[in-house]
């Protein structure tokens, strides 16, 4: 079983199953809701967008999906033809065609709609998680997604081990966090950080307000950076350092006992000084937000300057 592109000379047959199945997808009651979908079809065929799976002189299997905007569109499997892989094929070519470096969408049936038990339980086995609750064509939907793989290191003959890469962010103090900031521009900062080993988190204090929650607000995606002091070889001018890059999605903290627990750890981290810490804790505290970090991607390297 393989899945082709479709084009015009297949129109009729394309059509044919989805008007076997059009009860099944809100938006197709019509006719004349079916003749946009053709025409729909029709520029999909054109930009090499519409797959699909061919038996016996017929198509058993559809789907549309889109390189702009990095989603599946639209998918159907004939009646008759169910539980026979023709999904799992089409969307393994689907995926093919599209941006793994980028997150893929589709908008499916909600999970309390028996329409839904199907299609969620074939996305789910590629990997789409929940996303948004969306509302289409008067029907209520949910979008899933698949999140972006992210690339390896190019030169992984530097890369040092997930213990060495533990080690810089529990014994460094600070990095470099980056966010998309105002304008679409990209916006870093240096930032304290606490590396929690149990949970495998990042923990920041920073104000309530300003341009860093505005980022992340709007963008809750960032990246991390951390480097060590570096080290240099007996008779070598140059360093050679250790670096961390993290990738992963941010979230203020909201429980008070929380925010509680991230600032002691984050002041141990630099003093010892009990009284200091119970005076900051009790002064300092209403006016912080603490931020968490939850790594999806962590890759670390060593580099020599020279």
């Amino acid at each position: 079983m393989q899945a082709v592109y479709g084009n015009k000379n297949d129109i009729q047959n394309w059509m044919k199953l989805v008007r076997l199945v059009r009860d099944e997808f809100p938006g197709l009651e019509t006719e004349e809701s079916l003749q946009d979908h053709e025409k729909t079809v029709l520029r999909f065929m054109e930009k090499m967008q519409a797959i699909c799976v061919k038996e016996d002189d017929g198509i058993s299997g559809v789907l549309l999906f889109s390189r702009n905007r990095n989603m599946i569109c639209f998918l159907a499997v004939a009646p008759d033809r169910r539980r026979n892989h023709i999904a799992t094929a089409l969307m393994e070519k689907a995926l093919d065609e599209l941006d793994r470096y980028r997150d893929i969408t589709v908008s499916t049936f909600r999970e309390d709609d028996e329409k839904g038990n199907a299609p969620r339980a074939l996305y789910k086995k590629f990997g789409f998680v929940e996303g948004d609750l969306t509302v289409e064509f008067g029907y209520p939907n949910q979008v899933l997604i698949l999140p972006r793989i992210f690339r390896p290191m190019r030169r992984f003959k530097q890369m040092i081990s997930e213990e060495e890469c533990d080690k810089v962010l529990t014994e460094q103090p600070r990095g470099v966090l980056s966010m998309i900031g105002d304008g679409g521009y990209p916006y870093g900062v240096p930032l304290d950080h606490w590396y929690c080993k149990e949970d495998g988190k990042l923990y920041f204090h920073c104000a309530k307000e300003g341009h860093k929650l505005d980022a992340i607000t709007d963008c809750d995606k960032v990246s991390y950076c951390v480097m060590d002091e570096g080290f240099r070889k007996e008779g070598d001018w140059a360093l050679n350092i250790r670096s961390v890059v993290l990738f992963g999605r941010i979230k203020q903290v909201t429980d008070l006992e929380k925010t509680k627990w991230i600032c002691t750890n984050l002041l141990k981290k630099f003093s010892d000084d009990e009284e200091y810490l119970q005076h900051e804790l009790k002064h300092a505290l209403p006016r912080v937000l603490c931020l968490e970090l939850t790594v999806e991607h962590m890759t670390g390297k060593l580099v020599n300057e020279s």
